[in-house]
């Protein structure tokens, strides 16, 4: 038996995801770009293994850019985004072929200062009140969302006429990514229309859309990927031509979140005067690393008899708030019972903390377990060598 704790991720369920996302891109937009997002889950082993299914990766820092270089991602097939790139890399990714979100005041003052030899476009992320069109669907109503040049107070109009003058340099490409908390296609339908009003508003002559990510993916019951595109289709195509217009989409949590699970064991039971602690050997960090959730995908692999009270499932840290989980009417657990959350494949690998313990295993279920990236050690951490 496989020692604990680990992710695991299920191969079968990863290829459907990607599979059912570029099927519906397919069939509902004609020219588009499957660009995965990075910073969801940076694991070595799947950024290659989405190569395999003609990924880009969507990258928002010179790391991640340094890292998708690595993984084998030629510039052509990058999208870089976000505020905090450095300077040699967002000038290595321009002259090289990569898609350029443009995010702030000194990426435009970059390319005022070097010489291009050849034409090259980039986008700029808009910023509008998007949480004021979506109610209760992206969280910012009082200050609004950060990133990107606004669009209400004209400093997207003169971010774009500002790149026009620069010689060589035009804006062809709009970025209209948003948080989206709930997952709603009404976000979608807000962007995809705002888009469409600003390439007709400042004439645009678009080569891409990029709507970010954010989608439901993998989850019955839920939005399809194909009811996300035809929405944003249905806003879109008047303005820009599905075949020569690129749809480009960024999940990270649609791919990588439902199809991993993470095991961890019982390693101590005790009754207190007020409640039955457990221990396991994993920790709330490695399954929600942002302290957000309120309740979790779990299954219980256990003989125990039904406890007839609550059991408060808790973390190795060390740390009394370190609480998973409260189970009620449910086996009873005991040292070596093994519990498996399931969906947790978004920002928990790379958000772990090395605090106590170092990072878990991770292995691919295909036919039979593979590691992938052997849990860390004292050694790994010490010689800064960490596992591939």
């Amino acid at each position: 038996m496989i020692h604990t704790p680990y992710f695991e991720i299920r191969k079968d369920a990863l290829d459907k995801n990607i599979e059912d996302l570029t099927e519906a891109l397919k069939s509902e937009w004609g020219k588009s770009i499957f660009s995965y997002s990075v910073k969801t889950n940076s694991l070595p082993w799947l950024l290659r293994h989405l190569r395999e299914f003609d990924a880009w990766a969507e990258v928002v820092s010179s790391d991640e850019y340094r890292l998708a270089r690595l993984m084998g991602y030629p510039q052509s097939r990058i999208v870089f985004n976000g505020p905090v790139k450095g300077r040699d890399d967002f000038l290595d990714a321009l002259r090289n072929g990569a898609v350029i979100n443009i995010d702030s005041e000194r990426e435009i003052r970059w390319l005022e200062e070097e010489t291009f030899s050849t034409p090259r476009t980039v986008g700029l992320r808009v910023n509008f009140s998007v949480e004021d069109c979506c109610p209760g669907d992206i969280g910012w109503e009082k200050d609004g969302t950060r990133f990107g040049f606004s669009y209400e107070n004209g400093a997207l109009k003169k971010a774009v006429e500002r790149i026009n003058r620069i010689s060589n340099i035009r804006v062809g490409g709009l970025h209209m990514h948003v948080s989206n908390p709930k997952r709603g296609v009404n976000v979608y339908r807000t962007l995809a229309a705002m888009a469409a009003r600003i390439i007709r508003e400042y004439q645009i002559e678009a080569e891409y859309v990029d709507i970010g990510g954010s989608f439901f993916g993998g989850v019955p019951g839920k939005t399809t990927f194909v009811e996300y595109i035809s929405a944003i289709r249905e806003e879109l195509e008047s303005t820009v031509d599905p075949q020569r217009t690129a749809l480009i989409v960024e999940p990270g949590s649609a791919i990588i979140a439902s199809p991993v699970d993470f095991v961890t064991s019982v390693i101590d039971v005790k009754n207190t005067a007020k409640s039955r602690m457990v221990t396991v050997d994993g920790s709330r960090c490695n399954i929600d690393p942002l302290l957000l959730k309120q309740n979790y995908l779990l299954d219980l692999v256990s003989e125990g008899k039904t406890y007839p009270g609550k059991q408060i499932v808790c973390g190795f840290t060390c740390m009394d708030k370190d609480r998973i989980l409260e189970i009620c009417d449910m086996p009873e657990l005991h040292e070596g019972d093994r519990l498996v959350f399931h969906r947790v494949g978004a920002y928990t690998m790379q958000m772990n903390p090395l605090f106590i313990s170092f990072f878990p295993a991770v292995y691919v279920r295909d036919g039979e377990l593979k590691c992938v990236r052997p849990a860390w050690t004292a050694e790994d951490f010490v010689n800064e060598r960490p596992n591939k």
